[in-house]
């Protein structure tokens, strides 16, 4: 595992996710474009995208392909959740769901590519901890946030016309928000995430997600940005030194460590 995650953080390598979701039919475009913050009229290639709540928060996010009856989404959370998602919001709408055994295959270096099969990728399990390192949020670690408040706003079309949760984000178009991600150090044991954060007994954030690593415990928090990096913060029975993401282990070697 340890030279996996190494190759992982060099770029090297990929991750498969087994389950796609076609959406096809004579409405796939317009019921789409109602759900996602990303305007798919300009999709070229693999496009992030984030499905929304009515005030804004994130509920789901998917990788969004193009595919010759419609579109193809690969769930960064489960399939299921994804189509659940989805289904809540088709009334008249004519569109199929339907559910492919396709892999969504994710390069260490950032590219994304649809494939039939998950060979030669890395264990799942190696996923969490190399995200973590690399500061990039699981859905499980931004759900019920703002996108502006996880460093997601580039997923975010602005001027692409109505979607669920279009209006809140029109509100803030060009506004500060008042948290952001970081990351966390444990100084002390602590209980398993989420739990509140804080700072001479003021709640000023929340554990999103802490784990045991290589590196000793790390994890990761929406904090209120007023709170500078540096500074110490408890919660869940444990305390935690604020980090700038990604983690300085991201460019770890364990051969150069070890020589």
């Amino acid at each position: 595992m340890e030279e996996a995650l190494e190759k992982a953080l060099a770029g090297e390598g990929y991750f498969a996710f087994p389950g796609l979701l076609l959406v096809r039919g004579p409405d796939a475009l317009s019921f789409l474009q109602g759900q996602v913050t990303r305007d798919l009229r300009r999709l070229s290639g693999p496009m992030g995208a984030l499905f929304l709540n009515h005030r804004g928060q994130i509920e789901e996010a998917a990788t969004v392909f193009s595919h010759p009856e419609g579109f193809l989404l690969a769930p960064w959370g489960t399939l299921e959740g994804l189509k659940a998602r989805l289904k809540r919001y088709i009334v008249f709408d004519q569109v199929e769901l339907l559910e492919l055994p396709l892999y969504r295959r994710l390069h260490a270096d950032g590219r994304e590519e649809v494939t039939e099969g998950g060979e030669g990728a890395y264990p799942l399990e190696l996923y969490p901890l190399y995200t973590l390192l690399k500061g990039l949020p699981l859905l499980s670690d931004i759900r019920g946030e703002l996108p502006q408040s996880v460093g997601l706003l580039h997923l975010v079309d602005y001027g692409k016309g109505c979607y669920v949760g279009q209006e809140i984000m029109a509100r803030l178009e060009g506004k500060e928000v008042h948290h952001c991600l970081v990351g966390l150090r444990g100084l002390s044991p602590a209980q398993e995430a989420p739990f509140d954060l804080l700072l001479e007994g003021r709640t000023v954030g929340e554990a999103k997600r802490v784990m045991e690593t290589p590196f000793g415990v790390l994890g990761l928090a929406v904090m209120r940005k007023e709170v500078p990096l540096g500074a110490v913060v408890e919660g869940g029975g444990g305390r935690f030194l604020l980090e700038p993401l990604p983690f300085k282990e991201a460019t770890w070697s364990g051969r150069r460590s070890s020589g």
